[in-house]
């Protein structure tokens, strides 16, 4: 099974997302975890997801962060669902 990474952040050149991108790729590599990373830019996807507060993870549509980055802990537990 193919895990999801969604971030919600307010555009690809945010120096604040490109760092969670590139932290999420880390932690993917390092756990040798199947994923598949997913950025989300646009309004209706912040609608959909019920949130303004940015940069925001989800991980398999479980909300793991919003606004900082998340601990590996707390991604590796969503990892499980």
């Amino acid at each position: 099974m193919k895990n999801k990474f969604e971030i919600l952040c307010p555009g690809r050149n945010c120096p604040k997302c490109k760092r969670l991108i590139k932290y999420l790729e880390t932690v993917i590599q390092e756990y040798h975890v199947e994923a598949e990373i997913i950025v989300h830019t646009k309004l209706k996807d912040f609608l959909k997801f019920k949130t303004w507060v940015l940069p925001s993870v989800y991980v398999n549509g479980c909300k793991v962060s919003r606004g900082y980055r998340p601990k590996k802990e707390d991604i590796l537990n969503n990892l499980m669902k």
